[in-house]
Protein backbone atom coordinates (compact mmCIF):
# COMPACT_ATOMS: atom_id res chain seq x y z
CA UNK A 1 0.00 0.00 0.00
CA UNK A 2 1.78 3.30 -0.92
CA UNK A 3 2.23 6.08 1.98
CA UNK A 4 -0.51 9.04 1.67
CA UNK A 5 2.25 12.05 1.76
CA UNK A 6 -0.31 14.41 2.03
CA UNK A 7 -1.95 13.25 4.96
CA UNK A 8 1.76 11.92 6.37
CA UNK A 9 2.74 15.59 5.92
CA UNK A 10 -0.07 17.20 7.14
CA UNK A 11 -0.21 15.14 10.70
CA UNK A 12 3.50 15.76 11.02
CA UNK A 13 3.12 19.38 10.89
CA UNK A 14 0.70 19.22 13.36
CA UNK A 15 -2.18 21.03 10.48
CA UNK A 16 -6.10 20.06 11.05
CA UNK A 17 -7.71 19.65 8.13
CA UNK A 18 -9.75 22.68 8.57
CA UNK A 19 -6.45 24.81 7.75
CA UNK A 20 -5.31 23.29 4.59
CA UNK A 21 -8.99 23.02 3.49
CA UNK A 22 -8.80 26.71 3.83
CA UNK A 23 -5.68 27.18 2.59
CA UNK A 24 -6.77 25.26 -0.79
CA UNK A 25 -10.38 27.23 -1.10
CA UNK A 26 -12.42 24.29 -0.40
CA UNK A 27 -14.75 22.48 2.66
CA UNK A 28 -13.62 19.98 5.21
CA UNK A 29 -15.76 17.00 3.59
CA UNK A 30 -14.74 17.79 0.16
CA UNK A 31 -10.60 17.98 1.68
CA UNK A 32 -10.75 14.83 3.29
CA UNK A 33 -12.66 12.85 0.46
CA UNK A 34 -9.55 13.92 -1.28
CA UNK A 35 -7.10 13.33 1.11
CA UNK A 36 -8.73 9.88 1.34
CA UNK A 37 -7.71 9.80 -2.43
CA UNK A 38 -11.67 9.81 -2.83
CA UNK A 39 -12.05 12.34 -4.95
CA UNK A 40 -8.85 13.83 -7.05
CA UNK A 41 -7.22 17.29 -6.20
CA UNK A 42 -7.10 19.82 -8.67
CA UNK A 43 -3.82 20.79 -10.77
CA UNK A 44 -4.31 24.13 -9.02
CA UNK A 45 -4.34 22.32 -5.60
CA UNK A 46 -1.53 19.97 -6.34
CA UNK A 47 0.79 23.12 -6.91
CA UNK A 48 -0.46 24.73 -3.33
CA UNK A 49 0.16 21.56 -1.50
CA UNK A 50 3.77 21.00 -3.12
CA UNK A 51 4.22 25.22 -2.86
CA UNK A 52 3.39 24.92 0.81
CA UNK A 53 5.21 21.26 1.39
CA UNK A 54 8.16 22.67 0.13
CA UNK A 55 9.08 25.13 2.81
CA UNK A 56 9.51 21.72 5.10
CA UNK A 57 10.12 19.06 2.72
CA UNK A 58 12.19 21.46 0.00
CA UNK A 59 13.20 17.81 -1.94
CA UNK A 60 9.08 17.12 -2.74
CA UNK A 61 8.58 16.81 -6.37
CA UNK A 62 4.97 17.00 -7.60
CA UNK A 63 5.37 13.57 -8.82
CA UNK A 64 6.65 11.68 -5.60
CA UNK A 65 3.98 13.79 -3.74
CA UNK A 66 0.60 12.54 -6.03
CA UNK A 67 2.02 9.43 -8.33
Amino acid sequence: MKINKVQAYRQTLRLKQRQMADMLGISVVMYSKKERKKTAFTDYEKVKLLNYFKQYFPKETIDSLFF
